[in-house]
Parts: C-alpha cells; structure tokens; sequence
C-alpha cells in the first residue's frame, strides 16, 4: 500500500468536504421548496377561507337589502308612514341578527365606568349626580368581533363639577 502524502490526504478531505458540502446544499434546497410548496398551500386556504367567509356574509345581509327593497318600493305606492316606520324597525332588526349571527357584537357604555379601549370620550359633562368618569351618554354604540373592539362606542363622561363652574364649561387650569 502506497503511503499517502500530506498534499493528496488534502485533496482527499477537500473533496470528502465538498460532497458533504452538496448534500447539505441539495438538502437545503429541498426543505427550502418544501418550505414554499406549503407556504402557497396556505395562502390558498386563506384566500379559499376568505371567500366563503364572504359568501356566508353576503348570503346574510342579501335577505336584508332585499327587505328595504321591498320597503322602499312599497312606500312609493303607499303614503302610510307608520308602516314603513315599522317596516324599517323590522329590517333593523333583521340587520341586526345577522351581524351577530356573523360575530359582531354590539355594546353599550351607558352608566358604566370610562374605559379608553372601548370607549371614545367625545367630550365631558360637569355634574354632581354622577360619580367622575361614568359614561352619562352615548352618541353611538361600540362593536367587537372575536373579543377586538372594531369601533369603541362615541361617549360623554361625567366630571365633578368645581366651585361656580357651569354646565358646558370647560376645566382649563
């Protein structure tokens, strides 16, 4: 057996390392595609999970649009405001289910306590029969999907009045 010199055990562990060096790379490459491949399946499961989300909408709120068609062609021949007050109260209502049957869910802050994430201080009202920072009215209510606040609720707070303050004045000291 002929005696390796220091130069060819060299080569010999230049080109063991490249091979391992192809097979790391060739190994990469396949968990790198493997990567994508799955990344494009969910991005199609989303997209798929989006639609029929939207399909599921519109099939909800469809039944709606197609009462206040029925609403408004039906007052143009009949002047009976009362009925089409209470045609509309129906559809609202009508709405109304179909949201929450989506997820969406109304609040109100009324005589709770001020809470900026669910809440939007539209202004404050000075008075003595409530406690500092009750909601004492609200312009419009909130609304929350999946525990998120999506719209906070638009509010007036109650604040103390201060000796010879007036209602509406504001506290600038």
């Amino acid at each position: 057996m002929k005696k390796k010199g220091p130069v060819t055990r060299l080569k010999e562990e230049i080109e063991e390392k490249n091979k391992q060096v192809e097979e790391l790379n060739d190994n990469y490459l396949r968990a790198y595609a493997e990567l994508d491949n799955y990344r494009k399946q969910m991005q199609k499961k989303m997209e798929d999970y989006r639609k029929s989300y939207q399909v599921e909408f519109f099939n909800k709120i469809i039944p709606v649009l197609d009462s206040f068609d029925r609403a408004l062609s039906g007052a143009e021949f009949n002047g009976d405001f009362e009925n089409f007050y209470k045609g509309v109260e129906i559809i609202h209502r009508q709405l109304k289910e179909a949201l929450k049957s989506l997820g969406l869910i109304e609040f109100s802050g009324l005589g709770e306590v001020f809470d900026p994430s669910r809440h939007e201080a539209v202004a404050t009202v000075f008075t003595e029969e409530q406690p500092e920072n009750i909601i004492v009215d609200e312009i419009s209510k909130g609304y929350i999907v999946d525990e998120r606040v999506i719209k906070p609720a638009k509010v007036y707070v109650a604040k103390q009045k201060e000796g010879g303050q007036e209602d509406g004045e504001n506290n600038r000291d």
